[in-house]
């Protein structure tokens, strides 16, 4: 299989640890990857909810699922030249 990657401005649904019992669960924009500390993250801006329009970084290493209902929110990766591996968000 290709590797695949997320695409900017899909509406996906992202299940991540949080520090309760249960998962937590965000519905959002992708917007794109960046560092947060020395580990990397998504950002989604949040589209329900009272927090609708907030920007949200979760770590990489706290996803659990990423859920989709459209197939044409995922690419095949292109090949990055080694300037173009990390992105910051401001």
């Amino acid at each position: 299989m290709d590797m695949i990657e997320i695409k900017k401005g899909g509406k996906y649904k992202i299940i991540s640890n949080s520090g309760r019992d249960e998962p937590m669960e965000t519905e959002g924009e992708f917007v794109g990857y960046t560092v947060l500390g020395e580990e990397g993250a998504v950002c989604f801006r949040v589209n329900n909810g009272e927090k609708k329009g907030l920007l949200r970084l979760i770590p990489v290493s706290s996803l659990i699922a990423i859920e989709f209902t459209d197939e044409e929110l995922l690419a095949a990766k292109k090949k990055v030249e080694e300037s173009d591996k990390t992105t910051y968000f401001s």
